[in-house]
């Protein structure tokens, strides 16, 4: 698959949103992409540099059951994702301490997404590694760096219902996220 075809291909669209609901095509035959455990995107084993591009292939990327697919009107093309496609590298908190705080988290692709009941936050699988929950049924991890900083303005609560445990709780938006217990 050339990538640049598939670049010129999209940029006649809107740069704002795809439809991607409305489109429909066959599946077509796997891609040799790879998003590794860094948020790090690949192509034919190579590092895709063009920042640009990676953001072009975001807009397009769905997650449907457990296989990632890019998406555009004429094409569906399978690729691998090894653990979450973005990673959240930084954060931002506005009004901080205040009942109207809000945590604005940073992906390495640049998005700015608002921690909410929308987005949430949410502690998954056996190593119990922090992600949130985004479109399309995509996710983003939250990097460790990030993870500590964010225990670093965390709350100690008791939840209710046990004999004193407690965990950790972020607010934002309005809704408390659990970092998991203490």
């Amino acid at each position: 698959m050339d990538l640049t075809a598939i670049e010129q291909s999209l940029n006649k669209l809107s740069a704002d949103a795809y439809p991607l609901e409305q489109w429909h095509p066959e599946l077509c035959q796997p891609m040799d992409m790879v998003i590794d455990v860094n948020g790090q995107w690949l192509h034919n084993g190579e590092v895709i540099k063009r920042h640009k591009l990676i953001v072009l292939f975001a807009k397009i990327l769905i997650k449907q059951a457990d296989d990632y697919y890019l998406i555009t009107p004429a094409e569906k093309l399978l690729i691998t994702v090894t653990d979450a496609p973005f990673v959240i590298v930084d954060f931002e908190v506005e009004a901080p301490g205040l009942p109207e705080q809000v945590i604005w988290l940073i992906s390495n692709i640049g998005d700015r997404i608002v921690l909410s009941s929308e987005y949430p936050l949410m502690i998954k699988g056996d190593e119990q590694r922090p992600y949130v929950s985004l479109w399309r049924g995509l996710d983003a991890l939250i990097a460790r760096s990030v993870y500590y900083q964010l225990v670093d303005i965390a709350t100690e609560q008791t939840i209710e219902g046990t004999d004193g445990t407690n965990e950790l709780i972020i607010r934002s938006s309005q809704s408390d996220f659990s970092l998991g217990q203490c």
